[in-house]
């Protein structure tokens, strides 16, 4: 079975962490990792961090997670903004 490769958006609330939106990024792993690798965020997670995006393969339909990114709404709203383009393009392309 093909692996499945998604961006999730995450928030820290008061009762713990919540997914807000999920990016397909496709089947195809070299793709997907460079989407991934023009994101801007910071891999130094802590316990003050609010909003993230995790880089997860789904297997067999099992979650690997790959990498986790602490962002600021103006990091994920610039990653927003590269995982549309490049989903657009990968698909029209």
């Amino acid at each position: 079975m093909e692996s499945l490769y998604y961006i999730s958006l995450n928030i820290k609330t008061v009762s713990g962490i919540d997914s807000y939106a999920t990016y397909n990024l496709g089947e195809d792993r070299e793709k997907a990792i460079a989407i991934f690798n023009l994101l801007k965020g910071s891999s130094n997670l802590s316990e003050h961090s609010v909003l993230t995006m995790d880089f997860t393969e789904m297997r067999d339909g099992i979650p690997f997670p790959i990498i986790m990114l602490d962002c600021t709404f103006q990091e994920v709203v610039y990653n927003t903004k590269v995982i549309t383009r490049e989903i657009f393009k990968n698909l029209n392309l």
